[in-house]
């Protein structure tokens, strides 16, 4: 079992890429557990995982202990080292966010390594394992571990061990777990210290598991950029010639290749003319409505609920723009704005949380695409109200009709 460590793991997303609002928005899940897979991993023993260089030229050799899992106050931890170690140099305290850190100072180099093996022991059962510094050309590499191999946790311990000794000096790897059900899922972590001093090789992407065809993947802080979908170098996610969503048409021109937010073929609605009289003198006859309902909303009210819904909040996710709004200028839609929205097209919970945030220009872009391709409620209740079907399907092209 290792503490917590201060260190935050890669994002999934690589390179300088622009953070969308939807994945801004949702909510965090919970922290995965992190599972060490060090060999001296002991029941009840705490790694202390410090990632320093300690000492100074003219100082004895260090150790990090880290007791940010223990409740003792600091004056009673302190006490503690001084009875299991009295022939100490000193003791340096360190402050690392939230981290107890305490850099313990040993002359006698049996009793340092002594101090290595067996730590702090404490009443209750458990030992605090300290870390050696680190050297002064030690550069520490945060790894991401995903589509490992579903296999025992020895064969795990040692597979990832082998794969990864090329690249650096480990100096801790495990496994993440789920966080409500404990599942290992394939995702697993690594910390790498590469030295300059060390001719080792350049961590990649994908690295072959020892003596099979398998392979996982590998992501960091500073990997060069690469796609998380086909995984391949040189373009993220977002460009990537084979994503599923690069065959995806767009709603404003119907052509595919790009979303309705960055079109350049903007479809415009047709103004219904002041010198025609918008509604006829009379209902239209049966032949009439037949004709309307081919291309009207009406053939919409045999459509499932829940298909709607898809259908509107696909048109939403491919039109909001790429990132926030951060204007402070900007106006936010108004009251008539939303009630109009939610009263015409059926939509998620989750597309109605992403309209609140849009500005009054997107918002009336994002009314006028709807109206053009979206899937309307409005028709049903306008038809118990008794509206004539012609004045019904003119709410797709007059989008001033209910003010």
């Amino acid at each position: 079992m290792s503490s917590p460590n201060a260190t935050v793991l890669p994002d999934k997303e690589t390179g300088t890429q622009p953070t969308s609002y939807a994945r801004a928005a949702r909510v965090r899940r919970p922290t995965a557990i992190r599972e060490s897979l060090t060999s001296n991993a002991l029941d009840k023993t705490t790694h202390s995982n410090v990632w320093k260089v300690g000492g100074s030229p003219a100082s004895f050799p260090s150790l990090f202990f880290d007791f940010t899992s223990r409740n003792e106050n600091r004056t009673t931890l302190l006490r503690h080292i001084t009875e299991s170690y009295p022939d100490n140099c000193g003791a340096r305290l360190h402050s690392d966010h939230s981290r107890r850190i305490v850099e313990l100072f040993i002359d006698d180099s049996s009793l340092y390594e002594k101090a290595c093996k067996h730590g702090l022991q404490f009443s209750d059962g458990s030992r605090i394992i300290p870390t050696r510094p680190l050297a002064e050309d030690s550069r520490i590499i945060n790894i991401r571990l995903s589509k490992l191999p579903f296999t025992s946790r020895e064969k795990l311990a040692h597979g990832i061990q082998q794969a990864l000794l090329p690249f650096g000096k480990i100096q801790d790897y495990g496994i993440l777990r789920d966080h409500d059900s404990h599942l290992f899922m394939g995702h697993g972590y690594a910390t790498l210290d590469v030295s300059a001093s060390i001719d080792f090789l350049p961590l990649t992407h994908t690295i072959a598991w020892p003596n099979s065809a398998d392979f996982f993947y590998a992501t960091w802080a500073e990997m060069p950029l690469h796609c998380l979908h086909c995984h391949r170098s040189g373009h993220s996610i977002s460009s990537c010639p084979s994503h599923p969503s690069r065959n995806r048409l767009c709603w404003s021109c119907g052509q595919p290749g790009h979303r309705a937010a960055k079109c350049s073929n903007h479809r415009t609605l047709t103004p219904t003319s002041n010198n025609k009289s918008p509604l006829p003198p009379s209902p239209p006859s049966p032949t009439l409505s037949s004709a309307y309902s081919h291309n009207s909303d009406v053939s919409m009210l045999s459509d499932d609920l829940s298909n709607r819904e898809a259908h509107n909040d696909q048109i939403i996710v491919d039109f909001i723009p790429p990132q926030p709004n951060t204007d402070p200028n900007a106006k936010p839609i108004t009251a008539s704005q939303r009630r109009l929205l939610n009263q015409l097209f059926p939509i998620s919970d989750e597309a109605r949380a992403i309209t609140e945030s849009l500005t009054s220009v997107s918002y009336n872009k994002l009314y006028a695409a709807l109206l053009q391709n979206g899937k309307s409620s409005a028709t049903r209740s306008l038809l118990h109200r008794g509206v004539p079907l012609l004045r019904v399907t003119m709410i797709r092209f007059d989008p001033f009709f209910l003010n």
